[in-house]
């Protein structure tokens, strides 16, 4: 039995979760043809410089100083890699750890984004944990940022972890962010960024967040012309044996990959076929203190009128968060023209 009512409780500590989200737009409509995608776990653009509590070290805030210069950087690295859109996941709005800088709004200015929108998946006013240097005020979301136009955004929530009432109140409520982008030939692209829930460790919730996506993935196909699903999906590909990481094999216990039946039913910008072939080009994760990425758990799906023309993960810019880029070089096919 709680103290408070849920009803009450909830809404004080979380704010609001919203299922249509507000949009900014003042760029063209894209054209079919070539578009550039770059899809980017950020790690609120703390670098590779600590280690945080989760992942087993001591540190829970960032020094502002290493927010400026990380994401300055990182506006730099988008500026030059030129995408049309950038799926980006673990960007801070105001968390107490780094800084309070709301990161979604200053990567916005520093490079003249045309559009943009974010979801949250970890918005808790205060955070008692880790003790004695609680990690405070978290407001985490998913982003967004385009050179053209935007139609809507929606948050589509996640299932839960399998943990208690209390625990959920101060942990991650994983998220779709959905945005439908108009075409100029009258079709539409629909971009669907996500991250799902790490450390699930068996306990059937990472499953249940892979049935949602299926849903969604299923549902682009049938309502949008072209679309494409990326992320942090915290899964390695089918083939991949966790006994390979170590100690952190316990982070993947699954005999079957949580993300295989995607795999099966859609098409992967990096087949399963290439990670079994060659997986080191593809992967993406750094753990604390490593010089080079051990795994793949970053990836893209896609489908409709869409051809890969090329697909790189960015290695050389290993320093400023745990998770490397993917560029995805796409071309939109025209419609077909009306029979008769």
């Amino acid at each position: 039995m709680h103290l408070l009512p849920a009803r009450w409780v909830e809404p004080w500590l979380h704010g609001p979760w919203p299922d249509h989200l507000p949009i900014a737009n003042d760029g063209p409509t894209i054209p079919t043809g070539p578009v550039r995608l770059l899809v980017w776990n950020l790690q609120y653009a703390a670098g590779r410089r600590y280690h945080f509590f989760y992942d087993g070290g001591q540190d829970v805030a960032v020094a502002r100083s290493d927010v400026e210069r990380n994401l300055a950087a990182i506006a730099n690295t988008l500026a030059s890699e030129r995408p049309d859109f950038a799926l980006l996941q673990e960007v801070d709005r105001h968390s107490r750890r780094t800084a309070e800088i709301d990161q979604h709004a200053r990567l916005v200015e520093m490079g003249g984004w045309s559009s943009h929108t974010s979801a949250p998946y970890h918005r808790v006013r205060y955070v008692p944990v880790p003790f004695p240097a609680a990690l405070g005020r978290v407001d985490f979301h998913l982003s967004v940022l385009g050179r053209h136009t935007i139609r809507a955004a929606r948050r589509i929530a996640l299932p839960l972890l399998n943990e208690g009432w209390l625990r959920r109140q101060f942990n991650l409520r994983r998220a779709v962010l959905e945005v439908d982008v108009p075409l100029a030939d009258g079709g539409t692209l629909r971009l669907m960024n996500t991250h799902l829930s790490a450390f699930a460790r068996g306990d059937g919730s990472l499953a249940a967040q892979v049935e949602v996506l299926d849903a969604r993935m299923a549902q682009a196909t049938r309502e949008v012309d072209a679309w494409v699903l990326a992320g942090d999906l915290n899964a390695l590909p089918p083939g991949d044996d966790a006994g390979r990481l170590g100690a952190d094999a316990r982070d993947y216990p699954e005999k079957t990959s949580p993300i295989a039946a995607l795999f099966d039913r859609y098409q992967s910008a990096i087949p399963a076929a290439a990670h079994a072939a060659d997986p080191e080009p593809w992967r993406t994760y750094l753990p604390p203190g490593a010089a080079a990425p051990d795994r793949a758990i970053d990836h893209v799906f896609y489908g409709g009128r869409i051809d890969v023309r090329e697909v790189v993960v960015l290695r050389e810019h290993a320093e400023l968060s745990d998770h490397l880029p993917i560029r995805l070089d796409l071309t939109i096919r025209p419609q077909a023209p009306a029979p008769g």
